[in-house]
């Protein structure tokens, strides 16, 4: 299987992604519990701007691994990418109920959220969740 996905991860490389996840499609069929191969087919597709495949099985390798760390940062990128900000703050709140994260714990002080905000992250995530929900207002669009 590493060599199966060692060759997949090889012909993304050289910008052949549809075979990269063709390849990738198949071996779920003979390992359909491995998260990797989830995350790598989600990783390809992000890359080559195709956000909402990438959510689909960016979704299913959290499923198979929820407490992996990558492919939670995988299905945040993705939804945040696609424009899903709940989603991708809903996100970031599940993993970090099952572990910390130190990826997850820079993006949060990123954030720049005020003293108090910083202190929870639960409120932190809440006020990231209000500031899109309140842009997505101003600006006309349903949240």
């Amino acid at each position: 299987m590493a060599e199966a996905i060692n060759h997949a991860i090889d012909l993304n490389s050289k910008g052949h992604i549809e075979l990269a996840v063709q390849h990738l499609s198949a071996l779920i069929a003979e390992f359909p519990t491995v998260a990797s191969i989830r995350g790598y087919i989600a990783l390809f597709l992000f890359n080559s701007g195709r956000f909402g495949e990438a959510i689909e099985h960016g979704r299913k390798a959290v499923l198979l691994a929820p407490k992996s760390e990558k492919a939670s940062l995988m299905l945040h990128a993705a939804l945040w990418s696609a424009g899903k900000r709940i989603e991708a703050l809903d996100e970031v709140k599940r993993f970090l109920a099952l572990r910390p994260s130190e990826e997850y714990s820079k993006m949060i002080n990123e954030w720049e959220l005020g003293e108090d905000d910083a202190k929870s992250i639960e409120s932190a995530i809440e006020a990231a969740k209000r500031a899109v929900r309140e842009d997505n207002q101003k600006k006309g669009w349903l949240t």
